[in-house]
């Protein structure tokens, strides 16, 4: 069983998405980045549709650079699936922020609004696993409901129960330069994922 371990490395090109400072508007939010395609279906995604059984690394994602169907499996296992090692697993993701920000790269920021999407086309159907989502280190939880049909893992996600949920993110959460999100499952079994990404207000 394998876990990618990834740091900056110098003169590594990573997207850094631009925002800049303007008076409160009544648009709708703006998704900054994201993986996936909200169509409740998986086949964007590496081992998609049904190679759960070939496992054997934890997704990682560098925004700009990475690829869903290469660096991002459809499903994500629990500590009850012994195909995939019967242990946590956490997917990761990087992405960096820059533009009418704070000059420190490791100045927070005052963003308000801003939430994490995540999306999923089931989960497993009796025993889902609960969540532990990590912002630049600032963790939040999430129980997830019982899916529909082991189906959905096995090549059909439309026999899937989908669930979406949101993770608020609290001003000075974000910061400028290099950000870091990470999804874990704590116990229980997989979840699949249809798409997720960050959401910011459009000022």
């Amino acid at each position: 069983m394998k876990t990618l371990s990834w740091k900056p490395a110098a003169g590594l090109a990573v997207l850094l998405i631009a925002l800049t400072a303007g008076p409160a508007s009544a648009e709708e939010p703006k998704l900054l980045w994201q993986i996936g395609t909200p169509d409740n279906d998986t086949a964007e995604f590496a081992l998609a549709r049904d190679g759960y059984a070939s496992y054997d690394r934890d997704g990682l994602f560098l925004v700009g650079h990475s690829n869903p169907k290469r660096d991002w499996p459809y499903t994500q296992p629990g500590p009850d699936d012994a195909w995939a090692g019967s242990g946590r697993h956490t997917f990761t993701i990087f992405f960096g922020l820059t533009g009418a920000l704070p000059e420190s790269p490791q100045q927070t920021l005052r963003l308000l609004g801003a939430k994490l999407v995540v999306d999923l086309v089931d989960t497993h159907g009796l025993n889902p696993p609960p969540l532990r989502i990590e912002v630049n280190g600032r963790a939040f939880e999430e129980k997830l409901p019982k899916g529909g049909s082991d189906a959905s893992i096995f090549g059909d996600p439309k026999r899937g129960r989908e669930h979406r949920f949101t993770v608020p993110l609290p001003a000075g959460v974000l910061r400028a330069g290099l950000n870091e999100i990470k999804i874990t499952t704590l116990s229980g079994g997989w979840m699949l994922y249809d798409w997720l990404g960050l959401e910011v207000p459009a000022e």
